[in-house]
């Protein structure tokens, strides 16, 4: 004699996750009904059934990086037109680098030959300016960078404000989701 097999239901939280998802783009919320059968399966939908309870779900959680605003600035430079400087260039962190989950990312400005007298260094994070120096400080801090692209940027001006040298470079910053199960920050 076979037996048929017991109907299982899908797991509550699989089944809000997938309603949440289903939802309209931009939507607060998704109505979600709950009812447990006369067999004692309990059922989800997104449709109103008799004696369901009524969920209300929020929207599923999403993530949209704030555009980066160009530099404009261009690759390291030492020009024919008589610039003090072989190169100016960002160090640390290095050009294309992923970084995970940092609380503060140092940059680091290599400068050859150093910052001559009067000239002025200037370093900005995505168009803002993250710190000036006159003397041969080359060192910043970024604080709790925003996950995405960010790009830094690095110009010497001389004294009359004239840029002698300039250079950007691209790093990356990676945010986990403390809800998702391969998130080594689940372990903290």
């Amino acid at each position: 004699m076979s037996r048929s097999p017991t109907p299982r239901a899908a797991s509550p939280l699989l089944v809000l996750c997938l309603l949440a998802c289903s939802g309209v783009a931009g939507a607060q919320t998704t109505t979600t009904y709950r009812w447990v059968d006369a067999q004692g399966v309990v059922h989800y939908s997104d449709m109103p059934q008799p004696g369901a309870e009524v969920l209300h779900v929020p929207a599923a959680q999403t993530y949209r990086a704030t555009p980066a605003t160009p530099v404009g600035v261009s690759p390291t430079s030492s020009d024919s037109s008589g610039s003090p400087y072989q190169s100016c260039s960002v160090v640390q962190p290095a050009a294309e680098a992923s970084l995970y989950a940092p609380d503060s990312v140092p940059v680091s400005v290599s400068l050859a030959p150093g910052l001559r007298p009067g000239d002025q260094l200037t370093v900005t994070l995505d168009g803002t300016p993250l710190g000036s120096a006159v003397s041969d400080s080359t060192q910043f801090q970024v604080q709790q960078p925003e996950r995405g692209a960010h790009t830094v940027g690095v110009m010497v001006r001389d004294p009359s404000g004239r840029p002698v040298c300039q250079s950007s470079m691209t790093f990356y910053v990676q945010r986990p989701s403390v809800l998702s199960p391969s998130s080594p920050a689940r372990g903290h």
